[in-house]
């Protein structure tokens, strides 16, 4: 099956346009997407990065540091089904490149979003591997030490 933007339920519109804003920088827009006391989680997140966000301010000021810190793209965005309109559980890949060392970034993600009755998204749950953002980050400048930095980049 072609998928179109008709296909698509409320949950799966939001996260197509939640990668769409946030890639492209427009964190304004992106965080409209969102209640007003949205919760943010990353599993897999590392000592030192926030696991859990909780309402909209929060999440600008978190992800205001990705954006400046990742210009990516998402691509080959899918998505498997499930049996609520109000749920997504989606598949994507980031591709692009980690600003302080000019390196290339490629992340597989995964994540699952639950939305309100008005699409506004309630819930992410962030499912990514941190090990990849580490390698990007690392500097190949041999006078430095260690990474810029994950918690750095992300806050915590």
């Amino acid at each position: 099956m072609i998928e179109t933007t008709e296909n698509r339920s409320p949950a799966q519109h939001a996260v197509a346009d939640h990668l769409r804003l946030l890639t492209t920088g427009r964190l304004d827009a992106w965080a409209e997407l969102y209640t007003a006391d949205a919760t943010f989680t990353f599993p897999f997140a590392p000592a030192g990065m926030a696991s859990e966000l909780h309402g909209r301010e929060a999440l600008i000021t978190h992800m205001r540091n990705f954006v400046a810190t990742f210009d990516v793209q998402a691509v080959n965005l899918r998505y498997i089904a499930t049996t609520s309109p109000q749920i997504a559980v989606a598949l994507w890949t980031l591709d692009g490149t980690a600003t302080p060392t000019g390196k290339h970034f490629h992340q597989d993600c995964f994540g699952i979003v639950q939305t309100d009755a008005d699409g506004l998204i309630t819930r992410y749950d962030d499912y990514w591997n941190p090990l990849a953002a580490v390698e990007a980050l690392t500097t190949s400048d041999p006078e430095a030490t260690g990474t810029v930095g994950v918690a750095g980049s992300f806050g915590s």
